[in-house]
C-alpha cells in the first residue's frame, strides 16, 4: 500500500473510532443525510437509476428510498455496466468478485474512498473494538483462494498495511493436516477462517492426537455460526470468537461486539430495518461507494433485527442473529419453508457427531451426512436424531443418517450446513 493510502486509512480509522460512540440521534442524522446524497447522486449519474426518471432535486428525505426498486444479484448480472456511475472506468477502480457460492457470481467496483474505508479502516476499528489494535501481532488468514493465488493476494494486501502487524495466508483447499505444523511454527495471535474450517481443524487435531496452539482472538465469516460450533471452537483454542457479517458488494456490513451483537457499519452501509425481534430480509444501500452505488440491494439473507441499544455502549443499529439465505431455506409440502438452522440444534446435541451436512434430496426426503468419533456408538443416537428431526420438520418425511469420512467443500471454499433440494426434484 502506498504511503499516501496508509495516511488516508489512518485518518479514516481515527474518525471511525470516534463515530462508533455517536448517539442514536446523531447516527440517524448522519445516515439520512448520506442516503439522500447517494440517492441524488445515483439518480443523476447511474444509468440503471436514471431510467427511473427521478429528478434529484425531488429526493429530499430518507423515505424517498421507497421510490427506488429492490434489486438483486440477477439485476447486476443482466446489466453490470448500467450500475457503474458515469466518469468511472473499470481500469481505474477497485474490483471485487464474488466466489459464486450463491450460484450467481458478480463483480462490484469501488472508488478509492469506499475501498480504503471498507477494506481497511472499518476492519481495523473492529479489530480494536474486539481484540485490540493488533500492533506487532501475528494474523493468520485462511483464504478461499487456491494455493497458487495466495502470493498475489499477499502482494495486493501487504501484511498489516505494511507497518502494523504480520499477516500470513493458508489456502482452505490444501490438506488441513498440513496446516497443523504451520500453526505451531507461526503461533498466530489472531485467526480469520470459515467456521467449518476451524471445526475441521479441531476434528483432525483430535484424530491425530495433536495439540492446537492457544489463539486469543478468532474471527469467522461467510457461513452461519451455530452456538455449538462457537463453543467448540472457543474451547479448543482457548480464545474468544467474533463473527463478521459481510458481502463482496459492501465489504464488512456488521460485526459482533463483546456483548455478542452484530453492529452495523453505519458509515458505509444503510440497512432497511424492521421491528426489533422480527426476522426479515437484509436489504442494503451503499452510503460511500460512488463508483457503483447499489440502492435497496436484497442480499438474499435473513436476520433477526435488534434495536439501537447494546450493553457495549454503541447506539448503532444491530442484528442479533442470521437465519441463512432465503434460497437455502428448507421447502416442505403445502408451501411451508423453515430455516435449516432449526435442525442444527438437534444434530449438535450429539457429542459423537463431529461434522455434518443436511441434504434435501426430494420434497420429503433428507440425508444427513455425518463424521463421527466412533461408528460403534451410532446405534445409540441415530434413531433418536431421526425422530427429533421429524418433529422439527412437522411433516411425513424420510430421514437417513449416513456416516462419511469427509465432507467436500464448494469451489468457493465454503461448506454449507444445508444443501437444498435440486430444482429437478421439486
Amino acid at each position: 500500500m502506498k504511503p499516501m493510502d496508509q495516511l488516508q486509512v489512518a485518518g479514516k480509522l481515527l474518525s471511525a473510532l470516534r463515530s462508533q460512540w455517536w448517539s442514536a440521534t446523531k447516527i440517524r442524522e448522519y445516515q439520512d443525510r448520506a442516503l439522500i446524497e447517494m440517492m441524488q447522486y445515483a439518480a443523476a449519474n447511474v444509468a440503471f437509476y436514471q431510467e427511473l426518471n427521478l429528478r434529484p432535486e425531488t429526493i429530499t428525505s430518507a423515505a424517498d428510498l421507497e421510490r427506488f426498486p429492490i434489486i438483486t444479484k440477477r439485476d447486476i448480472q443482466l446489466s453490470p455496466d448500467s450500475f457503474i456511475a458515469h466518469g468511472f472506468l473499470r481500469s481505474s477502480v477497485y474490483a471485487s468478485r464474488t466466489s459464486g457460492s450463491s450460484g450467481q457470481p458478480t463483480t462490484t467496483y469501488f472508488d478509492r474512498h469506499a475501498w480504503l474505508l471498507g477494506k481497511y479502516a472499518l476492519k481495523m476499528r473492529r479489530l480494536a473494538a474486539t481484540g485490540g489494535l493488533p500492533l506487532g501481532q501475528r494474523i493468520l488468514v485462511v483464504s478461499e483462494q487456491a494455493p497458487e493465488q495466495l502470493g498475489a493476494i499477499a502482494d495486493a494486501a501487504p501484511s498489516g498495511l505494511g507497518i502494523f502487524f504480520q499477516q500470513r495466508y493458508l489456502s482452505i483447499h490444501t490438506p488441513v493436516e498440513d496446516h497443523l505444523q504451520f500453526l505451531h511454527r507461526y503461533q498466530p495471535n489472531i485467526i480469520y477462517a470459515f467456521p467449518s474450517y476451524l471445526i475441521e481443524l479441531i476434528t483432525v487435531a483430535d484424530r491425530l492426537g495433536a495439540a492446537l496452539p492457544r489463539v486469543a482472538t478468532l474471527y469467522t465469516s461467510s457461513e452461519v455460526l451455530t452456538p455449538a460450533a462457537r463453543a467448540r471452537i472457543e474451547r479448543a483454542f482457548g480464545g474468544r470468537l467474533y463473527d463478521i457479517y459481510g458481502s463482496t458488494e459492501f465489504k464488512e456490513v456488521a460485526w459482533q461486539c463483546r456483548a455478542g451483537l452484530y453492529h452495523l457499519n453505519f458509515e458505509s452501509v444503510y440497512i432497511e430495518s424492521q421491528e426489533p425481534g422480527s426476522c426479515g430480509a437484509v436489504v442494503l444501500s451503499s452510503l460511500c461507494n460512488r463508483a457503483m452505488p447499489l440502492l435497496r440491494y436484497d442480499i438474499g439473507d435473513r436476520a433477526v433485527f435488534g434495536s439501537n441499544w447494546c450493553s457495549c455502549g454503541r447506539a448503532s443499529l444491530h442484528l442479533i442473529e442470521f437465519s441463512g439465505r432465503e434460497g437455502e431455506m428448507i421447502a416442505l409440502p403445502a408451501g411451508r419453508r423453515v430455516s435449516p438452522y432449526l435442525l442444527t440444534t438437534v444434530i449438535e446435541s450429539i457429542d459423537s457427531i463431529l461434522q455434518y451436512r443436511i441434504n434435501q434430496t426430494a420434497l420429503r426426503v433428507f440425508r444427513i451426512d455425518v463424521i463421527v468419533k466412533s461408528p460403534r456408538d451410532s446405534l445409540q443416537w441415530r434413531e433418536r436424531v431421526c425422530k427429533q428431526l421429524e418433529l422439527v420438520l412437522g411433516e411425513n418425511v424420510t430421514i437417513d443418517v449416513c456416516e462419511v469420512n469427509r465432507l467436500h467443500r464448494a469451489p468457493s471454499g465454503k461448506r454449507s450446513v444445508f444443501v437444498p433440494m435440486p430444482a429437478s426434484a421439486s
